[in-house]
């Protein structure tokens, strides 16, 4: 008389309980959870054998997984990102700003091996906070053993001139998908295999169409002023990040509603605005074949008609560009300009409970409530992090509100 049990190819002798009537059995658990099969064989006085089989899930055990809680700054060789050199950073500020392309300057107290134009990681709790590349080599202060690094953004990679091709994408494709093929062949599949960026993969998500021609000077354009007009006239974000040995450049059009910022609560500080009430109200386009002149209107759309009764008053600005089929998006370019000088800057908690600052990217659109009550619609251009409780962002590239602080101006004096 037994009892037997074969549980993932092992056999188990069950013992018989007289208390409970019932057999027991401890099995081995398999590492793997899933579904189990159990063969069960029974064999009574009377040398009569039963079986049966019953179905048994067997959980996966919880990984144990450990996060960093160090900053760790990790130095990949340009060539193909094998790791040259890693070491703990704790006393850091890194910068990312399209706009200005300012460095970003570690200071350490070892010697780094690492070279110009290696990549550089810095991780701060198991999570990639930047990205950058290595732009002025490595200078030593007085002989000390401290090291001065500076930085630039990753997107610099791409920081050259090149020979324009394949503009008809911009119409016909997108705009993205123009700046995928300009990487293709110029800085990763180009004829020069020695040269080319063998670890870098781009990915397309969207597809916008515009009539616009890439500004060049005979035929030679510089492809990361171009990605950053891109970024501030058009919304196209590139965003870097890095997988499995590797780093993925995606390119999207920034769609998502705008974050709406209140500068009165106590998550936000330092809160910063500065603007000019002088605006481009009228930009002459000159082309190749003829000279265009568009106004701009109170309500920020724009004219060709010069005696519209809603036309702003400001200063005059003229332009070139080859084609004429391109001189309304110059002009429109031309008036974005207005913003240029009309910037906002503040601090804000990265533990935000009512903001998601993980998603805060050079991009991000932005609804900014003032202390005036007044919504500024723009865009993350700046990100400064030194690992404190406050991260400093810039907004650049402000799509209102000269005009509306002109308005309000004007009727105030009226009464």
């Amino acid at each position: 008389m037994y009892l037997k049990v074969k549980f993932d190819n092992k056999e188990y002798n069950a013992t018989y309980n007289s208390q409970s009537g019932l057999y027991e059995v401890e099995i081995t658990a398999p590492n793997t959870g899933g579904i189990y099969n159990a063969e069960i064989t029974y064999e009574d006085l009377l040398q009569n054998i039963e079986t049966s089989a019953k179905k048994i899930q067997i959980w996966a055990k919880e990984k144990n997984i450990n996060v960093s809680r160090e900053t760790l700054v990790y130095f990949l060789d340009k060539s193909d990102l094998e790791i040259n050199d890693v070491i703990e950073f704790e006393d850091y500020e890194y910068v990312i700003d399209e706009e200005t392309n300012k460095n970003t300057i570690f200071n350490v107290m070892e010697k780094i091996n690492a070279k110009n134009g290696d990549i550089v990681i810095l991780q701060r709790n198991g999570k990639i906070d930047y990205l950058g590349i290595i732009d002025d080599g490595i200078e030593n202060t007085d002989g000390e053993l401290q090291q001065k690094i500076t930085l630039k953004y990753i997107s610099n990679i791409f920081n050259r001139k090149i020979i324009l091709n394949n503009e008809n994408l911009i119409k016909e494709n997108g705009i993205e998908d123009f700046i995928a093929k300009e990487i293709y062949d110029n800085f990763t599949n180009s004829d020069d295999t020695l040269l080319n960026i063998k670890w870098l993969d781009v990915e397309v998500k969207t597809h916008t169409k515009i009539t616009k021609s890439v500004e060049n000077e005979n035929g030679i354009y510089n492809f990361h002023t171009f990605i950053t007009n891109c970024s501030q006239n058009y919304n196209i974000v590139l965003d870097f990040s890095y997988q499995n040995s590797r780093i993925k450049l995606t390119i999207y059009k920034q769609e998502a509603e705008a974050q709406l910022v209140d500068t009165t609560i106590p998550d936000i500080s330092n809160y910063v605005e500065k603007f000019e009430t002088d605006v481009i109200a009228k930009v002459i386009v000159k082309t190749d074949t003829d000279i265009q002149t568009w106004y701009l209107l109170s309500d920020r759309t724009t004219t060709q008609n010069k005696d519209d009764q809603n036309r702003a008053s400001g200063v005059v600005e003229t332009v070139y560009t080859s084609k004429s089929e391109d001189a309304k998006q110059t002009a429109l370019d031309t008036f974005k300009s207005n913003t240029y000088n009309h910037y906002i800057s503040f601090k804000i908690n990265r533990n935000s409970k009512l903001f998601d600052v993980s998603k805060f990217k050079i991009g991000t659109p932005l609804n900014v409530r003032t202390n005036n009550n007044i919504i500024l619609d723009t865009y993350i251009s700046e990100i400064i992090d030194n690992g404190d409780n406050f991260i400093n962002i810039t907004c650049g590239n402000m799509r209102i509100d000269f005009i509306d602080k002109i308005l309000k101006e004007r009727n105030k004096q009226k009464w």
